[in-house]
């Protein structure tokens, strides 16, 4: 019982408009309403909660349904275009990475320096 509820659920995110939406939740309740009638009451209880999301254009849905914000932005980072076509640059290798940024001496990088060490080149 509890598959279908939840597959019904998660169907209701997936549909096209916000009129499919409210249809599709509108046959959960259904669904749920005799065998389960304490679910069919919170989640009657909870619909505009739950539909919210309607209220806002479909193209920001699936940025209201993340509740991780980080999960949201990285998701965004790798589907966004890069400057340099389809794919990044490839990575430097360990040596010529090293080669490639600056050096600091150990006394430059030790803690009970007050100043800022200065890179040498």
């Amino acid at each position: 019982m509890w598959p279908a509820v939840k597959a019904m659920l998660h169907s209701v995110y997936d549909q096209p408009d916000a009129t499919a939406v409210h249809a599709q939740f509108d046959r959960l309740l259904d669904y749920v309403a005799e065998k389960l009638p304490a679910v069919h009451d919170h989640l009657d209880g909870a619909r505009a909660d739950i539909l919210a999301f309607t209220d806002f254009p479909k193209d920001v849905w699936t940025q209201i349904w993340s509740n991780n914000p980080a999960e949201r932005l990285n998701r965004e980072i790798v589907a966004a275009p890069t400057p340099w076509g389809s794919s990044p640059p490839a990575r430097p290798s360990s040596a010529s990475s090293a080669l490639s940024w600056p050096s600091m001496s150990s006394r430059q990088m030790s803690p009970d320096r007050a100043e800022v060490p200065t890179v040498s080149r």
